[in-house]
């Protein structure tokens, strides 16, 4: 099958969850498919990135689409009469003519638009589309929504959440299938969508069999937080835990110092760099020698869809993990088994001290959360589901 297949952002360096599911389903299917790859870039310097893809044998064109103020204003006004705002602002005209041409020169069998903000670019083009839903997209805005105390904010995130809803809907009805990556999404779009559209719950892979478990958990209470603080629901999540939940870490562990990694781009960075023993990396190319040098990761975010690929990175690596029930949501976990899972503040921050406190559950926890990756979400087991879906297309 012939496949062209169009991504908000070059999925290299796996530095993001996003990024982690896009390569990896780009490994899974150019073992099968001819795959071409449209992706975008902010900045010139990301085509030393180039060749990493190339090497999984997938010829890639990079669109250079820098993000400013101003194009980002023309972006909202356009919204107004056309795509949602988060959809419309990565629609390019210029970009889309380039798309038709490619679509023209090597005439694809479909359109696999990775991210609901790629949809725009498949609409015009009469091929039949497969659209991979990273996230129930509205719902993360619903419940962004809700966190909001600023009327501002909060009015803006709900007229955006609605109008995401119903191009989302438009979206599925208009594909000829719909990835998903947990039965949870499945149920949330497939209600959205009605009867019509068509569905497949592919998990989100990865290299669960090219990662070796932590040997040894760390005796030092050193506690993890991995996301982005670009991404509004990771700032909200770290601000969160920093405010609420650490000062009772720290009483029942003075000794604990909490780590945060991803970009730290956003007023938030500020704010818990000033919290005591915590520290606020930044993004690094690199996250494994700070997941194998913690003893827990914490996943305290309140906004979110589908599958928080951080969860199954550091379950792969055998590190333990305490999240809210959001943030493990999706992942076919046993409270308690696999990892911790609490929404209240204070019963968070009790079962992180657990987690420091208690060697025989620290190990449990990561023994059985390995497994659990190296059965379902790995790229072995998930390539299996990834395929057959996608031969359903054409059978």
């Amino acid at each position: 099958m012939r496949i062209l297949f169009i991504t908000e952002t070059i999925p290299f360096p796996l530095d993001s969850g996003g990024r982690i599911k896009t390569y990896h389903t780009l490994r899974m299917l150019a073992g099968t498919h001819e795959v071409r790859v449209h992706a975008f870039i902010r900045e010139a310097t990301q085509r030393a990135y180039l060749p990493y893809l190339e090497a999984l044998a997938v010829p890639t064109t990079l669109h250079l689409v820098p993000r400013s103020l101003p194009r980002e204003a023309w972006f909202a006004l356009r919204s107004v009469a056309g795509a949602p705002y988060s959809v419309g602002r990565h629609f390019v005209r210029g970009v889309f003519g380039k798309v038709v041409a490619a679509a023209h020169e090597w005439p694809p069998d479909v359109i696999y638009c990775d991210h609901l903000s790629m949809a725009e670019y498949a609409r015009p083009l009469g091929v039949p589309v497969v659209y991979d839903a990273h996230n129930v997209e509205y719902a993360i805005l619903e419940r962004f929504a809700a966190t909001r105390s600023n009327p501002l904010a909060w009015a803006a995130a709900a007229v955006e959440w609605r109008r995401v809803r119903a191009y989302e809907r438009d979206v599925c009805r208009r594909s000829c299938l719909v990835l998903v990556v947990s039965e949870v999404d499945r149920a949330v779009l497939a209600g959205l969508a009605g009867s019509s559209a068509r569905f497949a719950t592919v998990p989100i892979a990865v290299d669960g069999s090219g990662v070796a478990p932590i040997r040894e958990l760390s005796a030092e209470p050193r506690v993890l937080f991995l996301g982005g603080l670009h991404w509004p629901p990771n700032a909200d999540a770290l601000l969160t835990f920093v405010r609420d939940i650490w000062p009772r870490v720290r009483t029942a562990r003075p000794d604990a110092t909490l780590t945060s990694i991803g970009r730290d781009d956003h007023p938030a960075a500020l704010v818990c760099r000033a919290a005591p023993a915590v520290t606020v990396v930044g993004w690094v190319p690199d996250i494994d020698p700070f997941v194998r040098q913690s003893r827990v990761l914490v996943v305290p975010v309140r906004a979110g869809s589908g599958m928080r690929v951080k969860i199954l990175e550091a379950m792969a690596r055998g590190l333990p993990v305490v999240s809210t029930a959001v943030g493990c949501e999706g992942i076919d976990i046993v409270r308690g088994r696999h990892l911790l899972v609490e929404d209240d503040p204070s019963r968070f921050a009790d079962a992180v001290a657990r987690v420091l406190n208690d060697d025989a559950l620290a190990a449990s926890l990561a023994s059985e959360a390995r497994a659990l990756v190296m059965a379902k979400y790995d790229m072995a087991a998930v390539s299996i589901a990834l395929l057959g879906a996608l031969h359903t297309v054409t059978s």
